[in-house]
């Protein structure tokens, strides 16, 4: 494996990470109600998540997609539900105060972790980076670095991004503004999910 190919698996999986989605959405979430402590476990669920994709995509999880697709079509069903559950929760507790219904400690771990697993664009953008990037998939020492580089690269993410979102002006700004936030995020979760599910 070269240093070219890792460089360019890292500038693809830090464009996934900027593009919003429901992983943001969980963040926002946790950070903002909770503080960093608990964005910071939201986002450490989030990398587990990721990672546990990318393991799949070096075991050949898309290899036996295309041999049974009835296995990814349960994946995208399962996934657009639990994407409209969140929706559903975020818009029923917009009127409430943000830390009232916010995860906490290892609730923030669970939804961090299990919104990268519901989301089943998530493997395929990463087994698409691993086909495009290596021209074989890595194997060995070289599939354990790529997936610790993956961990510490996403992890590193998050650790900035509740770091921001944890400043006192950004959540005092979504103190005011937290029922108009929480309700356009369901509603971009919503459409989400009807869009995996379809």
């Amino acid at each position: 494996m070269t240093t070219a190919a890792l460089l360019a698996f890292n500038v693809a999986i830090l464009g996934a990470l900027v593009s919003p989605g429901p992983a943001f959405v969980a963040m926002l979430r946790a950070t903002l109600g909770n503080g960093q402590r608990d964005g910071l476990m939201c986002g450490l669920g989030l990398a587990c998540g990721a990672l546990v994709w990318s393991l799949l995509a070096v075991l050949g999880l898309t290899a036996i997609f295309a041999v049974a697709p009835w296995a990814y079509l349960a994946l995208k069903i399962a996934g657009g539900l639990y994407l409209a559950w969140f929706a559903y929760r975020l818009w029923s507790g917009a009127d409430t105060p943000a830390n009232a219904d916010a995860p906490k400690g290892l609730s923030g771990f669970r939804l961090g972790f299990v919104t990268n697993l519901a989301n089943p664009k998530a493997v395929v953008f990463i087994a698409a980076i691993f086909t495009a990037v290596f021209p074989t998939m890595p194997k060995g020492s070289d599939a354990v670095l790529v997936l610790a580089n993956h961990l510490a690269l996403e992890a590193a993410f998050y650790i900035l991004l509740s770091i921001g979102l944890a400043m006192p002006a950004v959540r005092a700004l979504y103190s005011r503004c937290k029922s108009i936030v929480d309700r356009a995020a369901a509603v971009l979760l919503g459409g989400m999910a009807l869009r995996i599910a379809t």
